[in-house]
């Protein structure tokens, strides 16, 4: 039966408060960080992106299965897995059967990071791996998309103020 959707935000706050969880059938999340930078760009220009597909499962069950929460500082080494849950006894959670990608993309974009191997690093080197958070210029824009403006949205560190925020 289909169900009109909620926003972005809604989506996120149940991930956070681990309403929406993964069931241990889904595979790892794989996006790179230009699938997440695409993702935006759609997002951006008003664009769907597709639908999902929920499981809910009762509270007299819940205690049966293996649930994953999602990805939120995704580390290509330390931290490429979705962490599992503790047993969920006794409490209503909606699992995520279709459109697990696209949630963790937009929860690591929005409240996350990403850290992938710099190419001239070695895996043992604890500097080939630097924290990146996505950043976007909305006023940078003006109705064009991120794909035609230079790459690299992942930075490190704070985010400088822009000079339009004065």
């Amino acid at each position: 039966m289909y169900k009109p959707g909620g926003t972005i935000a809604a989506a996120l706050e149940k991930i956070q408060h681990k309403s929406y969880v993964l069931p241990a059938i889904q595979r790892e999340f794989v996006w790179k960080p230009e699938q997440i930078e695409r993702l935006f760009d759609s997002l951006m220009q008003g664009y769907p992106f597709g639908t999902f597909l929920f499981w809910t499962v009762k509270p007299e069950t819940s205690g049966k299965f293996k649930f994953y929460d999602f990805v939120l500082h995704y580390h290509q080494r330390d931290a490429a897995h979705c962490p599992e849950l503790p047993t969920l006894h006794n409490q209503t959670v909606t699992a995520v059967l279709d459109g697990q990608q696209r949630l963790t993309a937009l929860n690591i974009g929005l409240r996350g990071s990403m850290a992938m191997k710099l190419p001239s690093k070695w895996w043992t080197n604890p500097d080939a791996f630097p924290k990146r958070t996505l950043r976007l210029n909305l006023l940078a824009f003006k109705g064009k998309t991120l794909l035609r403006y230079p790459r690299k949205y992942w930075r490190r560190g704070p985010c400088p103020r822009p000079s339009a925020w004065r």
